[in-house]
């Protein structure tokens, strides 16, 4: 069983050496993320560990292949080093000075995203095959464990507050949203007869009619988006493209400094990614639609130092289809 107080150690304070995204120590645990072979990242994690090497990103990587291995019954222990982390790196930027001040809270940020988007991904996928990978997924995860779980991310959702961990926060609301939906689905479910019943007779007039409708499905609050997408790159993604076949090539090649040039650039531009800048069609009608009604939106933007506003903000991130609403 992995150890997670490994990801604690910045918490934990002592000297340790934080890696580059551009060190070769860091790339080659990414490559095997990148390949899902998350047990020798995990291992490789370990090793760098025991040369007091840390990196908040690696911490992610070494979380999931936990909960891969274990299952979500180590989910509550997932989410309680996850509280430790963003309070340190919400502590160091609100101390810290100059323009690297916030650099703490941008790297932890990018590492939750990662994290929840892959887990809630990986949760979706075996949910809807329930195959064996689904049962190693919930073995051990009762009742109990879910309750903590959400609490666990109740807990993290306060924490994340403020513009910094929007992102994460999001990757948050859905891992919360999703575990919602599942425990109704688990509450809803018909507990097993010992014998099938016999089918009733259809009944017939008005009262069929009452009998159809409360057994329809209630629709939907908003459209849900369902996968898989297909947007239109700007010609900067085609570009970013260009350039990820570029590294493959001189790497395939073996013509290393061209690839490390290569590699350089796109990490740059990875750590100041812009999705409106790659990705203009997906904004398209939100820029529109804003820009319409910005004067009544804006009304409300200012107070957001509410109560009100705060209480909102989180029912808005702990359930998207309940904070839309039925249509009126």
């Amino acid at each position: 069983m992995r150890d997670l107080s490994l990801c604690l150690r910045p918490v934990e304070g002592g000297s340790l050496e934080r890696l580059e995204s551009h060190d070769p120590r860091f790339l080659t645990v990414a490559d095997l993320v990148q390949r899902e072979a998350y047990v020798e990242a995990a291992d490789a994690i370990e090793a760098l560990d025991g040369e007091g090497v840390y990196e908040v990103r690696l911490s992610a990587y070494y979380l999931f292949a936990t909960l891969r291995e274990d299952g979500l019954a180590r989910l509550p222990e997932v989410l309680e080093v996850l509280v430790a982390l963003s309070r340190a790196a919400a502590e160091e930027a609100a101390q810290g000075e100059g323009k690297d001040k916030s650099k703490p809270a941008v790297l932890l940020n990018k590492a939750l995203t990662w994290l929840f988007q892959i887990l809630v991904s990986a949760l979706k996928y075996h949910h809807g095959k329930r195959d064996a990978g689904w049962e190693a997924w919930t073995k051990g995860f009762t009742d109990g464990k879910r309750k903590d779980a959400l609490r666990g991310i109740q807990t993290l959702q306060g924490v994340l507050e403020g513009p910094a961990f929007r992102n994460g926060a999001q990757g948050l609301a859905g891992l919360g949203q999703w575990l919602r939906e599942t425990t109704q689905e688990r509450a809803a479910a018909p507990a097993p007869a010992p014998e099938p019943a016999k089918p009733a007779a259809p009944a017939k007039g008005r009262g069929a009619k009452t009998s159809a409708a409360a057994a329809a499905t209630p629709p939907s609050p908003f459209p849900r988006t369902t996968g898989p997408l297909q947007l239109r790159g700007s010609v900067h993604l085609l570009e970013l493209c260009d350039k990820l076949k570029a590294f493959e090539v001189l790497v395939e090649r073996g013509d290393f400094q061209k690839a490390a040039m290569v590699s350089d650039d796109v990490l740059r531009t990875l750590e100041e990614f812009d999705p409106r800048r790659y990705l203009p069609e997906l904004f398209s009608s939100f820029g529109a639609l804003l820009n319409r009604h910005v004067g009544d939106i804006q009304e409300h933007w200012e107070r957001k130092d509410t109560m009100e506003w705060r209480t909102l903000s989180q029912f808005y991130q702990v359930d998207l289809g309940a904070f839309v609403g039925p249509g009126e």
